[in-house]
C-alpha cells in the first residue's frame, strides 16, 4: 500500500524538477520559456501546499484533536514559501535574472529545510496516526482538481 509519505515525497520531487527547469531557463535568459516553466512550477507548488492544508493536515488534526503543533508551523512556512515564489514571479516579469537567482537560492534553502521536517518527521507521523485511512487521504489528493487550485489562488 502506498503511504502518504511516498505520495507527497513524489510530489516534492515533481515540484523540484519543475523548479530546476524554470531556473535553467532564467539563467539562459530564455524569458518566454522561463515564464511558462515558472508558471508550471508555481502551479505545482501551490497545488502541493493546498493539498497539505486542505486534505492531509485536517485529517491529521482531526485524528490528534488539535490544530496547534507541527501543522501550524508548516502552514506558517507555506506562507513564507508563497511569498518567495511571488517575488520570483515578479523577477521574471521584470526580466531580472540576478534578482530571480537570489530568490531561487532562498527558496531552495527554505524548501530544503521545510521538506526535511515534512519527510523526516511529519509525514511518517501522519502515516502512523492515520493508519488505515492512508488510502482515503491519498485518493483525495489524487482527486484534488487542478481547477480548484487555480480558482483559490486567484
Amino acid at each position: 500500500m502506498e503511504t502518504i509519505t511516498a505520495y507527497l515525497e513524489g510530489d516534492h520531487a515533481r515540484c523540484h524538477a519543475l523548479f530546476e527547469t524554470a531556473r535553467k531557463r532564467v539563467a539562459a535568459l530564455e524569458w518566454g520559456s522561463a515564464a511558462d516553466d515558472f508558471a508550471a512550477f508555481a502551479y505545482a507548488m501551490e497545488r502541493h501546499l493546498i493539498m497539505e492544508e486542505r486534505i492531509v493536515f485536517p485529517a491529521y488534526e482531526k485524528a490528534v484533536r488539535t490544530t496547534t503543533g507541527p501543522t501550524s508551523i508548516m502552514r506558517s512556512e507555506h506562507l513564507h514559501i508563497r511569498a518567495i515564489v511571488q517575488r520570483m514571479a515578479d523577477s521574471i516579469a521584470a526580466g531580472h535574472a540576478k534578482e530571480f537567482g537570489k530568490h531561487a537560492d532562498t527558496l531552495r534553502i527554505v524548501v530544503l529545510h521545510h521538506g526535511e521536517k515534512e519527510e523526516g518527521v511529519l509525514y511518517p507521523m501522519i502515516d502512523r496516526i492515520l493508519g488505515g485511512r492512508q488510502g482515503e487521504v491519498i485518493a483525495a489528493m489524487r482527486a484534488f482538481g487542478a481547477l480548484d487550485v487555480m480558482a483559490e489562488a486567484q
